[in-house]
């Protein structure tokens, strides 16, 4: 059992190590409910990326490419999408997997609307493409039964995998679990000097979606294991560890990837290629043990030149203003030839700027 006091001045945490170990804690207060998790959504291209970035330890650019071969070899749908939309065909290939492997009660079709206008009502979620976890694929392919255009690897099967489970659970009832909050009074020599809050689920009392999922999904859903305590327990203190932890830390793949879809960067088809472009031209770098990601001299500098000379086309606004004119495009909102003249005339004005001083 694992609890984390935060301290934020760091002699006193230091002070604060020394005297916990071999301390006591009295377990003050317990309180328990009944609690319904629901699943989420199905993927779609920036939720892929950043649930298999984290889990497969790949690349954004690999795990397109391992989705583009998935999709080419007719086995998830369209993967460039920032729809979550679940068609009739889709609900009909969770329903059949379901039904001959859980309880058919399980079975709760959910369409997953998107919210954002600017997702095309004919775009539909990652998906499978028929009712076949990645088990039974394997062995499908290997028998021949399933003819694909692509040599499955291990990266193919295990990206398959997670659009399989993360669908299928969608399509799924919620599960219903007991939920326990503690606070533990922490005594060093008898006398009260801090308190901890645990927390976490005791049971799960109705699986639901969970059946689909791994241990390694739960996490992501809120059901994380706790003991069962009751009020006036007694625990002794074990290891003690001073960690230090800052406010804000580096992007890693998933992260960046995560916070361009929320800011209106990008978009589906271009999230990997930008990041990928990043790496390519040596404007960021990876640390390996974490994997996070830190500008170069190279990319800090062409980030400043552009920043001080050219301000409005480097800025999120216009890079923002731009994909939602090209969506409006697209959904046939607004005329493309309009568009076009708009975006040469800016153009244009930056080409008639007089050159920056070197």
């Amino acid at each position: 059992m694992n609890a984390t006091l935060r301290i934020r001045n760091r002699p006193v945490a230091e002070s604060t190590y020394t005297s916990l170990r071999g301390a006591k804690a009295e377990v003050v207060r317990v309180e328990r409910e009944e609690r319904e998790i629901h699943p989420k959504p199905p993927f779609e291209t920036g939720t892929m990326l950043q649930a298999a970035t984290r889990r497969l330890r790949l690349s954004s650019e690999r795990v397109m490419q391992l989705a583009q071969d998935l999709f080419e070899g007719g086995l998830i749908t369209y993967h460039r999408t920032d729809s979550t939309r679940v068609s009739e065909e889709g609900k009909r290939v969770a329903r059949d997997y379901i039904r001959a492997n859980f309880d058919p009660e399980d079975y709760n079709p959910r369409t997953w609307e998107p919210e954002a206008e600017h997702v095309e009502g004919a775009h539909e979620c990652i998906r499978p493409t028929r009712p076949a976890d990645a088990e039974e694929l394997r062995t499908m392919v290997r028998e021949g039964a399933i003819q694909t255009t692509v040599t499955l690897t291990s990266h193919h099967l295990r990206l398959y995998d997670l659009v399989f489970r993360r669908f299928v659970a969608s399509q799924m009832k919620p599960a219903k679990v007991l939920y326990q909050e503690a606070v533990l009074e922490v005594e060093v020599k008898g006398v009260p000097v801090a308190e901890l809050e645990l927390s976490g689920v005791l049971e799960i009392v109705e699986p639901g979606f969970t059946k689909v999922l791994t241990e390694y999904d739960l996490p992501a859903y809120g059901i994380r294991e706790t003991p069962e305590l009751e009020e006036g327990d007694r625990l002794e203190i074990g290891d003690v560890e001073v960690l230090e932890r800052h406010e804000e830390y580096p992007y890693d793949q998933s992260e960046l990837v995560e916070d361009m879809r929320e800011r209106g960067l990008g978009r589906p088809s271009t999230y990997a290629q930008i990041v990928e472009k990043l790496f390519r031209r040596g404007y960021v770098y990876e640390v390996p043990q974490r994997r996070w990601i830190f500008p170069t001299t190279r990319g800090e500098a062409v980030y400043e030149y552009l920043s001080t000379h050219y301000e409005r086309f480097v800025s999120e606004e216009t890079t923002r203003d731009l994909e939602e004119r090209m969506d409006a495009v697209a959904l046939g909102k607004a005329e493309y030839q309009e568009e076009m003249e708009k975006l040469y005339l800016e153009l244009e004005r930056v080409v008639e700027m007089p050159d920056p001083e070197p």
